[in-house]
């Protein structure tokens, strides 16, 4: 897109609030699936682990080195007005307690929404052609004030994302995990698959999978009719290092 296009900020913003929901970036080691199952209603949601959970070993998030992308995408018969947007979630903390029955282990997971950044250019430039045309400052800044605002994430009254481990399947190295969002006081159930490798006083976690900004009572933005808009599903990728306590 060319900088003389039309400002979107308040598109990109609406999308990447919607999105702030969680979690994690690339460089896995292990090849992850990318589909999840669909959110639970609050009405059935699974009782999360217990923490801490008992004869486990508690590692404790590194800020420094983990990281959650969300990627929000344009839409409508005008997307191409509009603008592809990466948010980076740098300020991750929280435990993972990993158990002797491998199955038995559990997380929990947290994050500031003030703390997202919007379209930083590395970022950008790893995510390839789409999202290679960085918006003019002004669109950024827009997005994210928009996006903090009461009319989408109300970053004042709902200051932080939470995320809570409630089942482990599956191999340790490829297991699934059914974990609980909670974003914009909402909270939703799902099960994505995760990579994880362990070391002595270390492990690593990654994956990706999608979220539904609808399935936490957020709109889509839209504009001119729905001729441009944001859309509902936005994609999630992380990297969780966690060291051992």
């Amino acid at each position: 897109m060319k900088n003389n296009t039309p400002d979107t900020g308040s598109t990109g913003v609406l999308a990447s609030l919607c999105l702030l929901t969680v979690i994690l970036l690339a460089g896995c080691q292990t090849a992850i699936p990318t589909e999840t199952t669909a959110a639970q209603e609050p009405a059935h949601l699974s009782s999360p682990n217990v923490l801490p959970v008992k004869n486990s070993t508690r590692f404790s998030i590194d800020t420094g080195r983990s990281e959650m992308r969300i990627l929000v995408y344009r839409g409508g018969p005008l997307a191409r007005f509009g603008h592809n947007h990466v948010m980076l979630v740098k300020e991750i903390t929280g435990d993972i307690y990993l158990a002797k029955s491998f199955h038995d282990s559990g997380f929990i997971i947290h994050f500031p929404i003030k703390a997202i950044e919007v379209d930083p250019v590395e970022a950008r430039v790893d995510e390839g052609e789409e999202f290679a045309t960085k918006p003019p400052a002004e669109a950024i800044e827009a997005t994210r004030k928009n996006m903090l605002g009461p009319a989408v994430l109300d970053a004042e009254k709902y200051p932080e994302i939470t995320i809570r481990s409630v089942s482990i399947i599956g191999p340790e190295k490829g297991s699934g995990v059914t974990l609980q969002i909670t974003l914009h006081g909402i909270t939703r159930e799902f099960t994505t698959p995760v990579a994880m490798e362990t070391h002595d006083k270390s492990l690593a976690a990654t994956g990706v999978f999608t979220l539904r900004t609808s399935d936490f009572n957020i709109t889509p933005f839209s504009v001119l009719g729905g001729g441009l808009q944001v859309q509902d599903e936005i994609k999630v990728r992380f990297r969780i290092i966690a060291e051992k306590i």
